[in-house]
């Protein structure tokens, strides 16, 4: 199928805008929903650079630090669907984050995704996890606290899922779930969300091919940069690397690149 967007962004409004661009150049008809979460003084310079090129424009509105928005991301989906997404026409949404790049049309990227999945990458128990991922230590207040908000609004103590929170695609089911129960902020995204889908019966789908890369897995810890083309880190994907990917059968979404002249160098190599 093919998703509408939910255009998160916070910076760098150049980028953005020409990410924008390019996404409506491969993909004619969808329908492209602007979340920005930056400093509200910017908010109006943010409308200004990329309005014309969204079907609608949200602007987070509670003063918050950036790094309070980057560990609570879902917050500010939440808040966007509760004032402004359960308005709009759609059906699911593909989470775009503005330092992704995309060189392939979403009908091809999400064709194994079917009506009311969600898409997390990296999906998985938590239990495979726990002895590298510092988000699952057992020890930590924040996963503790999540443990028992499970215990006690949902009598649930069953398993813990995980994800990065790279490729996602929420259906309107799980966004109004979510909502329903009040979206709290207690935990960590990248388990709140899968283990609160599978507890909402939401179907995950999984056969999907984005395969991100765990910066701490032993197995995986050391291998070369042409297979971190999904990851969470900050250090850019290298241009030579998206060149290389022209010739591997690979979907063409990457993340993280941040400028805006790579999608020119890349697609040459397309």
């Amino acid at each position: 199928m093919t998703p509408d967007v939910l255009f998160w962004f916070y910076k760098d409004f150049g980028t953005c805008r020409s990410r924008l661009q390019d996404l409506r150049e491969q993909n004619a008809g969808i329908r492209v929903f602007a979340l920005y979460g930056g400093p509200l003084s910017k908010s109006e310079r943010a409308r200004i650079m990329v309005g014309d090129l969204v079907d609608d424009f949200y602007a987070f509105p509670e003063k918050r630090t950036s790094k309070w928005k980057w560990r609570n991301g879902d917050q500010l989906i939440a808040r966007w669907y509760k004032e402004r997404g359960r308005l709009l026409d759609w059906n699911t949404v593909f989470v775009m984050q503005w330092d992704m790049l995309i060189l392939d049309p979403l009908e091809k990227l999400f064709r194994e995704l079917r009506p009311e999945e969600i898409l997390l990458s990296g999906f998985r128990p938590i239990r495979s996890v726990t002895p590298w991922w510092f988000w699952s230590n057992p020890r930590k207040s924040d996963l503790m606290s999540f443990k028992n908000l499970l215990r006690s609004r949902y009598r649930y103590e069953g398993e813990l899922f995980a994800c990065l929170f790279i490729v996602i695609c929420f259906p309107r089911r799980f966004l109004q779930k979510y909502v329903d129960a009040g979206h709290p902020e207690t935990g960590f995204l990248e388990y709140k969300i899968p283990t609160l889908a599978r507890l909402f019966g939401i179907p995950v789908c999984t056969n999907h091919g984005f395969d991100p890369w765990w910066r701490n897995e032993p197995a995986t810890r050391h291998v070369p940069p042409h297979l971190r083309l999904l990851n969470a880190d900050r250090k850019e994907i290298p241009s030579s690397v998206l060149r290389d990917a022209a010739g591997r059968d690979v979907k063409k979404l990457f993340h993280p690149v941040y400028s805006c002249e790579l999608p020119i160098v890349a697609r040459d190599g397309f």
